[in-house]
């Protein structure tokens, strides 16, 4: 008789009215994270194997944006996600030049993710999510101060760095009846990501793009987040 009920119980709730389905949408808000850059060297001169000779820790904030369309339990969405902050004593090596500066970071993440509502809700007025997806991403740290063995100096340089990863998120979202009623959401989120190429820019001349070295970086840098996304459907 429990197992009748309890089977009872669970088809009541995967039958039981949802928000919005069947339509696309437009929810946006804040983020802010814990990022940590580690960059990897080789262990021994012609040696495969690396190790993370340094580790950067620090805090950020930005904004996420999320497009895409909602099934009765999925939904997928093209998602792009700003983290803004900035990183002190980051060393890295472009071209076998070897820099460790300070200055402003910023990682501009997008990412086709696709999401499970799942159909147990032990709060009555939120629903829980389960994200995943490919991240592609592109890292800026804009060079404050640095110190450099090659022929570089000055303050007006950035270093960026092209990475793919993934990621994973867990999310609740207001189950109101209507997108129009724009409900919040709060998503957990952690990604990984790893270099594959590597840039130093000279800015000193904001009208034109000067690239000094360009070198591949594959899997030299890794990055890694905790990010806690806060947002409203708007349309």
């Amino acid at each position: 008789m429990k197992f009748l009920t309890l089977l009872t119980f669970i088809f009541l709730i995967s039958k039981s009215s949802l928000a919005f389905n069947n339509e696309m949408f437009l929810k946006a808000g804040t983020n802010f994270s814990l990022n940590r850059l580690g960059v990897f060297e080789k262990e021994e001169p012609g040696s495969d194997d690396r190790g993370i000779a340094e580790h950067s820790y620090f805090g950020g904030f930005g904004f996420n944006t999320h497009f895409g369309y909602r099934w009765e339990r999925y939904e997928f969405t093209i998602s792009s996600t700003i983290v803004l902050g900035k990183v002190e004593d980051l060393s890295f090596v472009i071209n076998e030049n070897s820099f460790k500066g300070s200055g402003n970071y910023q990682n501009l993440m997008v990412s086709p993710t696709l999401r499970y509502f799942v159909p147990w809700k032990p709060l009555k007025e939120w629903r829980i999510n389960l994200g995943t997806g490919p991240i592609w991403s592109q890292q800026t740290v804009r060079l404050k101060e640095f110190v450099s063995t090659g022929p570089f100096s000055g303050r007006n340089f950035k270093l960026t760095y092209d990475s793919v990863g993934w990621g994973i998120s867990i999310g609740l979202e207001e189950n109101l009846k209507y997108k129009e009623m724009h409900p919040v959401y709060v998503e957990l989120s952690y990604v990984r990501l790893y270099s594959l190429r590597a840039y130093l820019v000279d800015t000193s001349d904001s009208t034109k793009s000067n690239v000094l070295s360009k070198s591949e970086a594959k899997k030299d840098v890794r990055a890694e987040a905790l990010i806690l996304s806060i947002g409203i459907v708007l349309f």
